[in-house]
């Protein structure tokens, strides 16, 4: 059984796939397995990966095809199909340095038998070498990492991309929520919860994902909120309980209130985690759903 999977969701990425296939093929411990879920792509995807499952690659190369269901339940998809105890997220058009994985394997044995930790996370960075929004994290260099929730980043100058690599049996127990019609919705409502539960990630500074962000990338620009509204009002109604002053969860809750109007699922308020702040800001809520619109036309 592989120690790791490494997961890649995918959808007509074709064209730069092959950029991911080959820093996996670099690696200096090839003791993973890699699983592509294919979320219906209508290019050239499947024959690529054929091609790719047919060579010796010193890993195994599992072809996961899907009708169109979105990133999050191909993601879910995938986590289901692991054959191993923990797993790595690999986005279809970044890459991985050699040592990746010979490096998480030697932090995941540091906490492997110590169940207050989901897993541990390193550093994106952009292909100079950067950190991602040009963010040092704050960790003492000489122990080296520093363990904190996800929920505890922000403090920690981890309010950026970030790699994790999660426990698989518990990432099965926090399957993402979509809402009925969309396709996506933020991955903090998973992780958050996760930390909301007390789970902690051994963070680190070393930059082992190399990150590129493309025009045709998923969150590039305001559609991914205008098609998933109610994915983000449940994002910022989570906020509401991680926010600690009222004035935070007072503009988490206006936020909330426009986009459930927007979406036209207004009886959602119901479900606010602080039905003062949210009843308090309504006409607020009700102002900027008026301006999402105008946003969004």
């Amino acid at each position: 059984m592989p120690k790791i999977t490494i997961h890649t969701a995918t959808y007509n990425r074709a064209y730069i796939l092959s950029k991911a296939y080959e820093s996996l093929r670099a690696q200096t411990c090839k003791d993973f397995e890699w699983i592509i879920t294919d979320d219906g792509s209508s290019d050239d995807t499947e024959l690529l990966v054929e091609a790719w499952m047919r060579e010796d690659n010193g890993f195994p190369i599992i072809y996961n095809k899907l009708n169109h269901v979105g990133l999050n339940r191909a993601l879910d998809s995938g986590i289901e199909k692991s054959n191993s105890d923990w797993f790595m997220r690999l986005d279809s058009d970044d890459t991985i340095i050699p040592e990746t994985v010979e490096k998480v394997l030697l932090w995941i044995n540091e906490i492997k038998d110590n169940d207050s930790f989901v897993g541990i996370g390193y550093a994106k960075c952009y292909p100079d070498g950067s950190y991602m929004r040009n963010q040092i994290p704050i960790i003492d260099f000489e122990v080296g990492y520093v363990d904190a929730t996800n929920i505890e980043r922000k403090k920690l100058n981890m309010d950026m991309d970030m790699n994790e690599v999660y426990r698989t049996e518990l990432l099965r127990k926090y399957p993402a929520t979509v809402w009925k019609g969309e396709m996506f919705s933020p991955e903090q409502l998973v992780t958050n919860k996760i930390a909301l539960d007390g789970y902690k990630i051994r963070w680190r500074a070393d930059k082992l994902y190399i990150c590129e962000y493309r025009d045709d990338g998923l969150t590039k620009d305001n559609l991914i909120v205008k098609n998933n509204p109610m994915g983000y009002a449940m994002m910022y109604n989570q906020n509401i309980i991680i926010n600690k002053s009222f004035v935070k969860k007072c503009k988490s809750a206006i936020q909330m209130t426009a986009l459930s109007i927007y979406a036209g699922n207004i009886s959602y308020l119901k479900e606010s985690n602080c039905k003062a702040a949210t009843i308090l800001t309504l006409p607020l809520g009700a102002l900027l759903a008026v301006r999402r619109k105008k946003q969004f036309k």
